[in-house]
């Protein structure tokens, strides 16, 4: 992780003695004024213009007319960023929703937060059915599509109530509707398009928020990921996010706040393919994978990760209703629970977190009162017997049987290096001496050539 630490600032040189003050580059001198209350203070006046140009020129620790300046990035306070906020679909699903997420973020004025968005409520949802059905309606019908009429709709009563200019929001509906109609053209919608599609959601969400917060007197920045350093994979649907990101990314964020201090808004979700150049994504629940990026590489104090329940709970409450909150879990209990299951996080949004030691708090932006989760890199264990239940839906399971396993070595060996070329991940493994049963990812649609691999 990048982490921004503090530089003892330079001595000024000497100033020699002087019986009357005298500017010097628009700065009077500290020793020249320093004889009287008026001068010395002038003279603080005079540092505080100097460190604020230094910093507005992005110069970190220097020396401006005499005057010793402390700052750029290896400066406290309120020269970096403290805290990530990632808000997900339901909390910005509307104009009242984003009202009480700006009332939030300024209901904590000490912290200086990089926020974090998903697409409007189902967003992404609409985006993948409008591209399916402009696959095949034509040109001349993509305007009648439901899905695509229903997110314009939802976009511009947003914009409207929150007392904003339709400007902010038609660009990007333009650019989106001329998408769906080159896909129509094209009878074919690729993965990779299928990726700049989706990205129209947390692109717009961004803009509107950002817009919003400005005219409420909260000086914010919009930043989309794959502008601002987020380097991926060039796999479409699930990209990985690359070890080049996070200098990229504590540059980008840093550099801007020095210049110009004002909250990024950033888009979730999204990255650039280091290969191809074109938007990625990092597959569902990738904000919150976002989220953990930009905490670990900013080395900020916390990551906070706001949904609509109270936190991880001990079990879905759509199956067993008086499920309780878990206050504490450890970096090692979330990625199990989430990859098993657990709808609360992304699966792979821990890492970033536990190699920066970076806590995450879940909190729940309906309930804000409510204490949360707070996951850790350790806990208490002594009296833990059992942390949480989930359930794992649509699961495959293959069982492969063969008397060739009896007194056999390589066999497992051979098994896995299928699925290590067709790019399955295994869930479980089961064996015993003449059969071995696995669970596959249901988010990989495994084919016939697997099968027929698996019976050679």
């Amino acid at each position: 992780a990048l982490r921004f630490a503090a530089t003892p600032p330079r001595l000024a040189a000497p100033i020699p003695p002087t019986s009357a003050p005298r500017a010097h580059g628009g700065v009077a001198r500290a020793g020249a004024l320093g004889g009287t209350r008026r001068g010395r203070r002038l003279a603080m006046a005079a540092a505080d213009s100097a460190r604020c140009r230094a910093k507005r020129e992005g110069d970190g620790d220097g020396v401006i007319a005499g005057v010793a300046v402390h700052g750029g990035t290896g400066a406290e306070g309120e020269d970096q960023l403290s805290v990530v906020m990632k808000f997900g679909g339901s909390s910005v699903s509307s104009a009242a929703r984003m009202k009480e997420v700006a009332g939030l973020i300024q209901a904590f004025p000490e912290e200086r937060p990089v926020v974090v968005l998903s697409a409007m409520g189902k967003t992404t949802n609409l985006l993948l059915l409008a591209g399916e059905k402009a696959v095949g309606c034509g040109v001349t019908r993509v305007s009648e599509i439901e899905e695509w009429n229903m997110l314009r709709d939802l976009h511009i009563k947003t914009v409207d109530e929150l007392g904003l200019p339709r400007s902010v929001i038609h660009a990007k509906l333009d650019e989106l509707e001329q998408l769906l109609k080159g896909v129509a053209m094209m009878k074919e919608l690729t993965l990779r398009s299928t990726d700049y599609l989706v990205s129209f959601g947390e692109c717009m969400s961004t803009r509107v928020f950002a817009a919003y917060l400005n005219q409420i007197g909260v000086k914010a920045r919009q930043c989309d990921a794959f502008d601002i350093g987020f380097i991926t994979t060039d796999d479409f649907g699930n990209a990985e996010i690359l070890e080049a990101t996070y200098p990229a990314v504590a540059k980008r964020l840093h550099g801007d706040w020095i210049r110009d201090p004002a909250i990024p808004i950033v888009t979730g979700f999204l990255g650039k393919g280091w290969k191809s150049g074109a938007v990625t994504t990092l597959g569902r629940g990738g904000s919150d994978l976002t989220a953990t990026t930009i905490g670990k590489a900013l080395g900020l104090r916390e990551i906070q990760v706001w949904k609509d329940v109270d936190g991880v709970l001990t079990c879905d409450p759509n199956i067993y209703p008086n499920a309780r909150t878990v206050p504490y879990l450890t970096f090692d209990e979330a990625a199990e629970l989430a990859y098993f299951g657990a709808q609360v996080l992304h699966p792979q949004s821990m890492r970033p977190a536990r190699e920066g030691d970076i806590p995450v708090r879940v909190k729940n932006s309906y309930n804000p009162k409510a204490p949360g989760t707070l996951i850790a890199k350790g806990r208490d264990m002594d009296k833990v017997v059992l942390t949480s239940i989930v359930l794992k839906s649509n699961v495959t399971m293959l069982d492969i049987v063969s008397t060739r396993m009896l007194g056999q070595f390589g066999f497992l060996a051979k098994v896995f290096s299928i699925f290590e070329d067709l790019g399955i991940s295994v869930d479980c493994v089961a064996t015993s001496e003449v059969s071995i049963s696995v669970s596959l990812d249901p988010s990989k649609i495994w084919s016939r050539e697997l099968i027929q691999q698996a019976r050679a």
